[in-house]
């Protein structure tokens, strides 16, 4: 508009514009990557200077921050995360800083055993999050410094598993903001008394037991303890029974009915089975024994599968029951190691994370590609899983994964080409599942169900469940107010849209960059960390810049995960941008 033909005062825009709904595009994809790794070891752990003996590690690691690294006057999501770990022998309690290793705590509280499983959460609200271990048949409770807050009576093998692990669940089933802890088939509240206890499943076989978890299966508002053959309310009874034997539980939507499924691992058998009364859908029958489930998307057609380890293979079912692929592996000693998934790209395709007896492989999800074999591993095997979470706080995934042996406790690897997304910085538990904690190692009071976002468990990856539906951002609306070009300078506004099929969940980098005398600058460099859903603009950017010799504007956009179309992700604008005798606001 030409100024001086409306009589108006002339004034420039002093907020950025507001975001709003648009368009969409439902056949922007991704195509499938399945390139080689580029791992680099970002640290690891061999040895100790407490209880140096003590070096193996044979559990699964937790992340949380227990320690508060920025002076804040709180322990939260802002810290550098922490690495939770046992190793033996004698068994020791330690946690080590995520960014290096470093040692924070070691502690050797009675009856710990060289595989206790631990969990961390804040249980009793005081805005610290507490470790939980398994020792001897109880479970203990300590504060993050190490004190011991509450130890609960001892359980029998046949509540909560003859081997010791039996790794400890927080949820808050009753949604009343003081969470419960599942130990087998035992309910505790959380100053450890018992609540419940039930009559049937603890969630293992073959004495590898209790891996129960809760979530709310039906919901109702109400959580329920899922085990291998049977759901138990908070108070331990029996909501159904289905005579099956007991296994290694996790939950899922298979036919996308808003009702999740629970697929069962039981000594050589998969199964899946309804969770409105445990009815068997399917039994598939394998090599001998077999370790926790995890469920994703592994092949990107928006449809959940089934990892599972093996003693010789690690095996992907499709959600029928028919094997997608098979991976030769190395799991003689235990045959019940877990594994995990992620979405290393963000191209809709789950990659399989699992350590052996001798290697750390990932394997592409679409075939059991080998996109890293990595040596520098050795384990007579137990339950331990390795595990996915940006563990230094920089804004990449890590893997992180420990070893007894040849080689000793704790390596975390990274991506040498820093192309690995970004991810969350807790990993709370062994049936970890995303919406059973909160970023701040809380635990949600009315947890968000995971299969109707996510449809994943023991999967760090947090990308909608769409298969290879992609994101598409572009950078629009951009105006430039030219009427003030002295003075408080030239102003700057746009927004940043998707209009891709997907939402952005790994978020992205926003540069402004002028050319001021043949000369291009960044003016600014925003990482945008927001979730932006498909079809949607972000409120929108201000910027006042220097109109002295500014002959064009560029703006960049660069997403943290693959997109369907890059080719729209910078915007020019070109100047001259003042106009002679409109040197102020009128």
């Amino acid at each position: 508009m030409d100024p001086s033909s409306t009589g108006e005062p002339l004034v420039c825009p002093d907020a950025a514009p507001p975001g709003h709904v648009g368009e969409s595009d439902p056949a922007c994809a991704t195509v499938a990557q399945v390139g080689m790794f580029t791992p680099v070891v970002e640290w690891k752990k061999p040895a100790w200077a407490v209880n140096p003996g003590s070096a193996a590690i044979g559990m699964a690691p937790v992340v949380a921050s227990l320690t508060d690294d920025n002076a804040d006057g709180e322990i939260d999501e802002l810290d550098v995360p922490d690495i939770v770990v046992v190793t033996f022998e004698p068994p020791v309690l330690r946690v080590v800083s995520g960014a290096d290793g470093a040692e924070i705590l070691s502690v050797t509280p009675p009856g710990l055993l060289g595989q206790s499983g631990v969990a961390v959460g804040d249980i009793d609200g005081d805005g610290a999050p507490e470790i939980l271990a398994n020792c001897d048949g109880s479970v203990i409770a300590l504060a993050a410094d190490g004190a011991m807050k509450w130890t609960s009576q001892k359980y029998t093998a046949e509540d909560v598993g003859s081997y010791g692990y039996s790794p400890p669940s927080i949820s808050d089933m009753d949604g009343d903001g003081a969470p419960e802890i599942v130990f087998g088939r035992v309910i505790l509240n959380n100053d450890g008394t018992q609540r419940g206890k039930g009559a049937h499943g603890k969630g293992g076989s073959l004495g590898f037991e209790g891996m129960a978890f809760a979530v709310d299966v039906d919901g109702d508002g109400t959580q329920e303890v899922v085990t291998g053959n049977s759901l138990y309310t908070p108070e331990g009874a029996a909501i159904w029974f289905n005579n099956q034997a007991d296994g290694y539980p996790a939950v899922a939507d298979f036919d996308a009915d808003g009702t999740p499924e629970i697929v069962v691992v039981s000594d050589g058998h998969v199964r899946l089975q309804r969770s409105t009364d445990g009815g068997v859908l399917w039994d598939v029958p394998t090599s001998w024994r077999g370790g926790a489930p995890t469920i994703a998307d592994f092949d990107g057609d928006g449809e959940p599968e089934v990892g599972v380890a093996l003693a010789n293979n690690y095996t992907v079912f499709n959600g029928d029951g028919t094997a997608l692929w098979t991976a030769v592996t190395t799991d003689g000693s235990s045959a019940v190691t877990g594994s995990t998934v992620y979405d290393f790209e963000g191209d809709g395709i789950a990659d399989v994370v699992y350590a052996d007896e001798q290697h750390l492989w990932v394997f592409s999800g679409i075939d059991g590609t080998v996109k890293l074999s990595f040596a520098e591993h050795s384990s007579g095997t137990w339950f331990e899983y390795p595990l996915i979470a940006d563990v230094d706080g920089d804004g990449q995934v890590e893997i992180v994964y420990v070893s007894q042996g040849l080689y000793n406790g704790i390596t975390v690897l990274g991506d040498s080409d820093d192309s690995w997304r970004p991810g969350r910085r807790v990993w709370n538990q062994y049936n970890y599942h995303i919406t059973n904690v909160n970023d701040d190692a809380s635990i949600p009071a009315n947890a968000a169900l995971n299969w109707d976002t996510y449809n994943n468990f023991r999967s760090g990856d947090l990308s909608p469940n769409d298969g290879q539906a992609a994101p598409d951002l572009v950078l629009g609306e951009a105006e430039v107010c030219t009427l003030e070009c002295t003075g408080d300078g030239l102003v700057l506004t746009f927004l940043l849209g998707n209009i891709g099929a997907s939402a952005l969940t790994a978020g992205a980098t926003i540069e402004v960059l002028t050319t001021v005398n043949g000369v291009e600058s960044a003016v600014d460099v925003i990482d945008w960390q927001d979730p932006l859903p498909e079809g949607t603009w972000a409120d929108g950017f201000l910027y006042v810049l220097d109109p002295a010799g500014l002959e064009a504007i560029r703006l960049r956009v660069t997403a943290n995960e693959e997109e369907c179309d890059t080719a729209n992700n910078e915007l020019e604008i070109a100047g001259p941008f003042c106009r002679v005798g409109f040197t102020d606001r009128g």
